[in-house]
């Protein structure tokens, strides 16, 4: 995670549950929400929530994830 003045930029192709919150502007418990209901899958196998960022670009897009 870089900090520049105005904001925070993620510089990773993977984030977890905290970054991904920042990341759609959305809360932590929301993301946890959207992978219980199937609309945001975490990376397999990783052993803790991790998120590619495509994956959450295409949530952005599809506009599944509110404020």
């Amino acid at each position: 995670m870089i900090q520049t003045a105005t904001s925070t930029v993620i510089a990773s192709s993977y984030l977890t549950a905290p970054e991904a919150a920042t990341y759609l502007r959305t809360t932590v418990q929301r993301i946890y929400a959207l992978v219980k209901r199937g609309r945001l899958k975490p990376m397999p196998g990783s052993g803790k929530l991790l998120f590619r960022r495509e994956a959450l670009d295409e949530c952005l897009s599809k506009r599944t994830v509110r404020r």
